[in-house]
């Protein structure tokens, strides 16, 4: 099975504008996307220990891969638990501790713990890729404008071709040129939706026949 999907988040559930949960600020918080992107680069030293999220319980308990603010994949344990069945994938995950944003006293005491009577859910969890960005842009067949400095290689890439793996496509993966996509493996996506995983959107990527 060669074919491959982007995944991305269903944009059309939440009652909130575009967003089911929204971050307790912490120290870094405006740097989290590039910490979880580029490891080469930033060391497990910078992430939280854990990661607070404002949510909106009625929808949180029924989505594996809810929208929050911060543009880091989230996901429900028993998601990640579905790419791990089918595969090796190297990963560091930051606990993700879902607290009810309709709970309207005091939260955390000022030590930042929160209040044991806050409702709360600790199944998600943000993941982090460790095994690197494969190289499977095919620059030939890709749309992309050219970077200034560099014209061989892309600084956007408008369409994405991959070329085909020859071991097959990791479960779950990122790539070189275009770091901040998760794509998945065929399947992948069939497990997902198996599994009955909620939240996820699926977008085939063309492959190269060479």
């Amino acid at each position: 099975m060669d074919k491959v999907y982007k995944l991305s988040h269903d944009y059309n559930h939440s009652g909130d504008p575009e967003r089911d949960a929204f971050h307790v600020p912490f120290e870094g918080d405006n740097n989290i996307s590039a910490y979880m992107i580029d490891t080469e680069m930033y060391g497990s030293d910078l992430l939280p220990d854990r990661i607070y999220f404002q949510a909106n319980f009625q929808l949180i308990p029924s989505y594996d891969y809810p929208l929050t603010d911060l543009n880091i994949p989230v996901m429900h344990r028993r998601m990640l638990d579905v790419f791990l069945s089918l595969g090796e994938i190297k990963y560091e995950g930051i606990p993700v501790i879902m607290i009810d944003d309709t709970y309207l006293d005091k939260r955390f005491d000022d030590s930042g713990n929160l209040d044991p009577l806050v409702p709360k859910n600790e199944d998600y969890l943000a993941v982090r890729l460790t095994d690197g960005l494969y190289d499977f842009l095919d620059l030939d067949n890709s749309e992309y404008r050219p970077s200034r400095v560099n014209p061989n290689i892309p600084s956007r890439i408008r369409k994405a071709v991959l070329k085909k793996a020859d071991q097959g496509f990791p479960p779950l993966f990122r790539v070189k040129f275009t770091p901040s996509t998760l794509f998945i493996s065929q399947a992948a996506k069939e497990a997902l939706e198996v599994n009955n995983i909620k939240g996820c959107v699926f977008e085939e990527v063309e492959v190269s026949k060479t």
